[in-house]
């Protein structure tokens, strides 16, 4: 046999077992193990996710929940079941399966709720609505619904509708900036036809009594009930809607009234005759 043919194949044996040993010695690729839900929408509308306890919370105003399509978002390589996009029947919770690249996996429980609480108050029928909207916006919604943002004419419709709200609502969830980082509710009042000639307008047809003149050294109008903190002030001007505190804030507590913004994002109280 010819010796250098005999050399090559020894040399070419050599460097497959080298490579070999090398293949056995490698260490195995880094899985990620990241598996977290950091999106989860309905019709544009954001869920609140509690990464820590695996819950997803959502309200959403009339749907039908039985056919809902959620939007979802994962950490990177990660894949969820059912999947983004797939109609789901929310009338009770959803249990979504997050797997990560490295197979483990977290459940996260889905809790899709009516936004609309209903109560009566001596012989009246009332809406709570969770979602957040302006004040012109809240009143087209009451309207649609048969109904206006909420009048208040006395101390215990006041204590009435004012124990619901606290009850019902997440405060942190509608918050007007401008009221003193306090939490409010919109009803029916308004000034944005007149600064300073506070009007119950709930159906924002311009037409209505008005109950308050001036600011927070004003007066009433007609004797009608009125509950302002150290309010109204018009602070920064363009104050014109009127918003039931849920919190306290510095010049006032919550339970009373404060003028807000009327483009401030807030849950709100309709009323129906």
């Amino acid at each position: 046999m010819n010796f250098n043919y005999l050399q090559n194949i020894l040399f070419l044996l050599f460097s497959i077992f080298l490579v070999s040993c090398g293949s056995d010695d490698s260490e195995p690729a880094n899985l990620s193990d990241s598996k977290i839900i950091t999106g989860f929408s309905v019709a544009g509308k954001d869920a609140t996710i509690n990464t820590a306890n695996k819950t997803i919370l959502l309200t959403l105003i009339d749907s039908d929940f039985t056919t809902l399509v959620p939007t979802i978002t994962l950490s990177e390589k990660a894949t969820v079941s059912p999947a983004s996009g797939i109609s789901q029947d929310f009338t009770n919770p959803v249990i979504y399966t997050v797997t990560a690249e490295d197979g483990t996996t977290a459940e996260y429980q889905v809790t899709i709720s009516n936004g609309i609480v209903s109560f009566t108050h001596n012989g009246k029928n009332y809406e709570i609505v969770k979602d957040n909207q302006n004040w012109v916006d809240a009143a087209a919604f009451a309207v649609s619904r048969g109904g206006f943002l909420a009048e208040i004419n006395d101390i215990n419709e006041q204590n009435a509708v004012f124990d619901k709200l606290k009850t019902t609502i997440v405060a942190s969830n509608t918050v007007a900036p401008d009221g003193g980082g306090a939490s409010y509710v919109w009803i029916g009042g308004n000034d944005m036809d007149t600064e300073g000639k506070w009007m119950w307008d709930g159906n924002n047809d311009q037409v209505g009594n008005q109950f308050w003149s001036g600011t927070q050294s004003g007066t009433s109008v007609d004797n009608r009930f009125n509950n302002w903190g150290n309010e109204p002030d018009d602070f920064g001007s363009g104050q014109d809607a009127l918003g039931l505190a849920i919190t306290d804030w510095p010049l006032g507590v919550a339970g009373q009234w404060n003028d807000v913004r009327d483009n401030n994002k807030l849950y709100f109280l309709i009323e129906f005759n």
